[in-house]
């Protein structure tokens, strides 16, 4: 009886502490990026699922995208901020990993020119023209964000690949 009372003594202390220490490994991707690209909802049938609305925070902006993205935070690895003096506004250059990299020339490839829609955590942050295809290991997402605001999404990058990446 004595052991099961000091067990259940260290087994609430180590859940305090994880608790307490607000674990990183217990918190889910938070500031997720995915692309999908535009599309015209008239070119599907009236059920499909493979489209589906999605709205700016404010619910003002709504576009029609591929349910599924072209590219998310599980291929970005790391981040650059890159200002634009002109608008005020930050964007992102992402290094993709092997994977991202494939997607991202089959999409260029395959879609160059069209509208890609940025979502973060499933809202519509902006547009993006389809670049045409790319070689490069990079993604430049345009200047949609503030400082602060790209700042904070880039803090999440690197954890947000990792946490995608679990196996």
């Amino acid at each position: 009886m004595k052991q099961k009372m000091q067990l259940g003594k260290w087994c609430f202390l180590a859940a305090v502490l994880l608790l307490a220490l607000g674990c990183e490994s217990l918190k889910g991707p938070v500031f997720c990026l995915s692309l999908h690209r535009e599309v015209r909802p008239g070119g599907f049938g009236p059920d499909t699922q493979l489209i589906r609305s999605v709205v700016d925070v404010m619910g003002q902006s709504e576009r029609v995208v591929s349910r599924f993205p072209t590219i998310d935070s599980s291929s970005f690895g790391s981040v650059e901020l890159v200002p634009d003096e002109a608008s005020g506004r930050w964007g992102l250059r992402l290094k993709m990993d092997r994977r991202g990299v494939g997607l991202w020339r089959q999409a260029t490839g395959e879609y160059a020119g069209g509208q890609m829609v940025v979502l973060l955590d499933g809202y519509v942050c902006g547009t993006m023209v389809i670049p045409p295809y790319d070689e490069s290991e990079y993604l430049l997402l345009p200047p949609l964000w503030s400082e602060a605001e790209a700042r904070t999404i880039a803090q999440h990058v690197e954890s947000n690949y990792r946490k995608t990446n679990r196996r």
